[in-house]
């Protein structure tokens, strides 16, 4: 287990959950969904957090963008704590959060239209041909969603995130609706955007082999309540490919990462 403070010099974007508690309503009964929940993502890595089903991944995602507010604890990025939605902290959503209505140029351009990142228009058109290049999205910049597929709906979505300059990227099982292939896809292209435009990121996803492609750390959440149960290192070597997978480092981290979610837990985070 590797520890869950972050002790590098550069702090100012780290994303650190100190104490986390969250618990809902439901038919008159308090479900507690997170219970003392600590880690941090230090400035300038990916990380990934897995757990089962309703562990609470998505809500902590949701913490870290202002969406919501813990019952317990705090969210800090840098000094600062989250108290709303921000400009510098980007999400990209399960379902394609992109506009019908717009062309992917105009999708891609829009969060440089509005106050928070107003530019001029010579260097929105830069900004915007820079991340249709980057995305493959070339040719396509006059074409509507509905004539996109799924996968290139989402590059249009993590195209548009990542065009405001946030300094804190969000994302919420951004490739979950994809086809096996595609996913695989997105994730060699997202890597190999992640390896040119450094920034802290946060991943949320049910899946251990593309949290291993992905990340710099893994942290792996108990069963409700949920803590960290333990955070995972994944030192492969960078750039990866889809050789990578193959290797028996990633096979292991697999194989430890999959025991960690298959062991039952108490409600004190200690496998039973």
């Amino acid at each position: 287990m590797t520890s869950i403070v972050d002790t590098s010099p550069d702090r100012s974007q780290t994303i650190a959950y100190q104490g986390i508690g969250k618990h809902y309503e439901r038919g008159g009964e308090r479900l507690q969904v997170l219970k003392d929940c600590t880690f941090e993502i230090p400035t300038g890595e990916f990380v990934s957090v897995i757990g089962p089903s309703g562990c609470g991944k998505t809500t902590l995602l949701n913490m870290a963008a202002g969406f919501t507010r813990p019952d317990d604890g705090s969210v800090r990025v840098g000094d600062t704590e989250v108290d709303g939605p921000s400009p510098s902290r980007g999400v990209v959503f399960q379902q394609y959060a992109i506009f019908p209505w717009l062309t992917v140029a105009k999708n891609i351009e829009y969060g440089l239209t509005l106050r928070a990142n107003k530019r001029p228009r010579s260097e929105r058109r830069e900004i915007v041909q820079r991340y249709v290049e980057l995305m493959g999205l070339g040719g396509f910049e006059k074409a509507y969603p509905k004539e996109l597929s799924g996968g290139m709906r989402q590059r249009v979505a993590i195209a548009r995130a990542y065009a405001t300059d946030p300094s804190v990227l969000l994302m919420d099982e951004p490739f979950a609706a994809l086809d096996a292939q595609t996913r695989e896809f997105m994730q060699e292209m997202l890597h190999e955007t992640v390896l040119q435009e450094r920034r802290t990121a946060l991943f949320v996803t049910h899946s251990v082999e593309e949290a291993i492609f992905l990340s710099t750390k893994v942290v792996v959440l108990s069963t409700r309540p949920s803590r960290v149960r333990e955070v995972v290192d994944i030192p492969l070597p960078m750039p990866r490919t889809a050789e990578s997978r193959l290797t028996k480092e990633f096979v292991d981290l697999r194989g430890h990462l999959e025991h960690l979610l298959r062991t039952p837990t108490t409600d004190a985070g200690r496998t039973t």
